[in-house]
């Protein structure tokens, strides 16, 4: 049986994934439509070059985006090919550890990051205040 309290939770829960699904939904179809950009290609992009503007090193190790994104480690790998044939990021072997990789962005890809940020940023203002 359900407490009043428990109704409230599962209410939030449920508004909660109906503002994540279709704020996700209109950012997939903005940054498609208007960037060819999904919108884990975007995230990705954004961990590169540091989420909302702010500053990121030249290259970031494989692992250190592993905890930032969301992604599973083969979907992530995934997203990464996908950017890679675009020209938007480059791997980079790591000079003194062999098993780590790093990604950096390409000039493109700080390019397109920058074209499709005030799309993100539109979507996510419309969806969140």
């Amino acid at each position: 049986m359900y407490h009043d309290n428990d109704k409230d939770v599962c209410a939030k829960w449920s508004e909660t994934l109906r503002l994540y699904h279709g704020t996700s939904c209109e950012l997939e179809s903005a940054l498609q439509a208007q960037h060819q950009l999904g919108l884990s290609e975007f995230e990705l992009l954004q961990v590169l070059g540091g989420r909302c503007g702010t500053a990121q090193e030249e290259k970031v190790k494989m692992k250190d985006i592993e905890t930032e994104m969301y992604l599973s480690q083969s979907a992530l790998s995934r997203t990464v090919t996908r950017l890679e044939k675009a020209g938007l990021v480059e791997r980079a072997a790591c000079d003194f550890d062999r098993r780590a990789n790093f990604l950096r962005l390409t000039s493109e890809g700080r390019d397109r990051l920058a074209a499709a940020r005030p799309t993100h940023q539109e979507v996510l203002r419309k969806h969140l205040t």
